[in-house]
C-alpha cells in the first residue's frame, strides 16, 4: 500500500523518519464463558512522538507505564487499536504503518528491527550463531552461504566479538556477549530504524557502558535511528537526544535531553530525576520517594492520570484531563501548572 499520495498522513518534517499520531492500543477485558467484552487495558492512550533520522529518542516511564507495547506497535509486532505510524522508508516514500497489511509490511520489515531486552530468552538455544545472525539474511533471499558466512563474520567484528565465534551456541556467552549477538542479528539487513527495548538492563552494571558505547559508535558508522526504551534514567541521559516520558500509556513531557534533565516541567518527570542514585556517599537526597503505584490502565483515575501521586495536584487536576502542549521551545508538557512550578532538574544534585 502506497500511503504517499494521501496528504493527510504526509510528514509535517523532511527530517523526520518516524511520526506517531494519536496511537491507541487496548486490550480487551472478557468475563464468563461466552467472553462478554466488559473493558478494555488502555496499554496506550493517544502516543505522540516523532523520531529525526540519525537521533536517539528516548521512551521512559516505570514498569507498566506502556512503553514497550508502544515500540511493538510501531514495529506492527502489535496491531495497533487506532491511530497513524508514518514511516519515511529508505527510497523516501512515506507510508501508514498502522495500515497494511502484513503483506505489504513484509518488504519494510528489513528496514526496522528490534533489541530485546533479554539476552537469554530471545536467542533460540538450539541454534549456532552462524544460523542466529544469518537468519534474517536468509529469510529476506540472500541464499548463498558463503555470502552470508562474510555478512556475519563483519558484524560479530563489529559489535565486539570474534568471527569464529559463528560456530558456538548461545549457552556459551555471559549476557553482555548475548546482547552483542542480539546487536549483530538486529543490524545483519542493514536497518534504517532500530526500536532498542530495554537492551541493558538485564546486564551487570560493569557490562552496561560497554553494550551503551558500542550503540553509539553503530550509530554513527552505519547512519542508523534509535528508538530507545528504558526505565534507567541515568542510562538514557547518556544516549539519548530528546525524552519522551510516559505515564500510564499518555505522553507526559517531551524534550531534548539537557533540557528535560535540568528543567523537567511535570512533577512525575520530577519524580524520576529523584529516583537517580548519585554516585557520591557524601551526597544525600532529601527528597522523597514517589508515594503510590501506577494506576490500573483499565481504570485509571478522572483528570490527570497522576493526581493521587501528585503533591503539586488542584482541584481541577482531578476533574480535567491536561493537554500536550508546547510550553517552550521544543518542549511539550501535558501539566495544568506547567507554567507557575519551578520543579527540581537532576543537575541541582551534582
Amino acid at each position: 500500500m502506497n500511503e504517499n499520495n494521501n496528504p493527510s498522513i504526509q510528514m509535517t518534517n523532511t527530517e523526520r523518519i518516524l511520526e506517531v499520531k494519536h496511537l491507541k492500543k487496548f486490550f480487551p477485558i472478557t468475563k464468563g464463558f461466552r467472553k462478554k467484552h466488559v473493558g478494555d487495558v488502555r496499554a496506550v492512550d493517544d502516543l505522540n512522538l516523532y523520531i529525526n533520522k540519525g537521533e536517539t529518542l528516548g521512551l521512559v516511564g516505570e514498569s507498566g507505564c506502556g512503553k514497550t507495547t508502544a515500540s511493538r506497535c510501531i514495529l506492527r509486532a502489535y496491531e495497533p487499536t487506532a491511530g497513524d505510524i508514518l514511516y519515511r522508508t529508505k527510497t523516501g516514500v512515506t507510508v501508514n504503518l498502522s495500515q497494511m497489511s502484513n503483506k505489504e509490511l513484509r518488504p519494510l520489515r528489513a528496514e526496522m528491527q528490534m533489541i530485546f531486552q533479554d539476552p537469554y530468552g530471545s536467542l533460540n538455544p538450539r541454534m549456532n550463531i552462524f544460523e542466529i545472525v544469518s537468519e534474517p539474511m536468509l529469510v529476506n533471499g540472500i541464499k548463498n552461504r558463503r555470502e552470508r558466512e562474510d555478512r556475519v563474520a563483519e558484524l560479530l567484528t563489529k559489535v565486539g566479538l570474534r568471527p569464529e565465534y559463528m560456530v558456538r551456541y548461545p549457552h556459551s556467552f555471559s549476557g553482555g556477549q548475548r546482547q552483542r549477538i542480539g546487536i549483530a542479528r538486529a543490524l545483519a539487513l542493514q536497518p534504517n530504524l532500530v526500536v532498542a527495548d530495554e537492551p541493558v538492563s538485564a546486564l551487570d552494571v560493569s557490562v552496561q557502558a560497554q553494550v551503551l558505547n558500542l550503540l553509539m559508535e553503530l550509530l554513527e558508522e552505519m547512519n542508523l535511528t534509535y528508538l530507545f526504551v528504558a526505565h534507567d534514567l541515568s542510562v538514557v541521559r547518556h544516549i539519548c537526544d530528546r525524552v519522551t516520558v510516559m505515564y500510564v500509556g499518555k505522553v507526559v513531557e517531551t524534550a531534548s535531553t539537557e533540557a528535560l534533565y535540568n528543567t523537567p516541567r511535570h512533577p512525575y518527570t520530577e519524580a524520576l530525576m529523584a529516583s537517580i542514585p548519585i554516585p557520591d556517599p557524601r551526597l544525600q537526597q532529601n527528597r522523597e520517594g514517589l508515594p503510590g503505584e501506577v494506576p490500573n490502565p483499565s481504570n485509571p483515575p478522572s483528570g490527570c492520570y497522576f493526581h493521587p501521586r501528585c503533591s503539586y495536584c488542584i482541584d481541577k487536576c482531578k476533574t480535567e484531563m491536561p493537554e500536550l502542549k508546547e510550553i517552550e521551545p521544543q518542549h511539550w508538557t501535558a501539566c495544568h501548572r506547567a507554567e507557575e512550578l519551578k520543579l527540581e532538574g537532576f543537575h541541582k544534585n551534582e
